[in-house]
């Protein structure tokens, strides 16, 4: 009896750990069709990074390396991004290039 128990709360744990992911999914979600996301800050404040960059099938370092050198995102990671989240691939480009300009900006500040 304890068996099942443990499997049904198992089950009920993982409706509930998919249910929070596509929450902050939607939000973020949410977040870009309103045009209110401009940084990936604003993105890890409602999930974590390294939840993100999992979701995104990539390493956390990776991950990190391309969020401070934006320009290095490939086409498919940036359809993934897309896809994950459920926007269109031209909203992630225009983010990736204001990211991409920002961080010259801090490049040309700090030279």
């Amino acid at each position: 009896m304890a068996k099942k128990r443990r499997e049904i709360s198992e089950k009920i744990k993982n409706q509930e750990d998919l249910r929070k992911r596509q929450h902050k999914l939607d939000s973020i979600k949410t977040d870009f069709e309103a045009g209110k996301i401009i940084s990936f800050e604003q993105i890890f404040a409602v999930m974590a990074e390294s939840r993100f960059a999992t979701e995104l099938r990539m390493g956390f370092i990776t991950f990190r390396n391309k969020v401070n050198s934006p320009g290095d995102f490939t086409l498919n990671e940036l359809i993934r991004f897309a896809e994950l989240v459920g926007i269109d691939v031209q909203m992630v480009l225009k983010f990736i290039f204001g990211q991409i300009n920002k961080t010259k900006v801090q490049a040309k500040r700090n030279s």
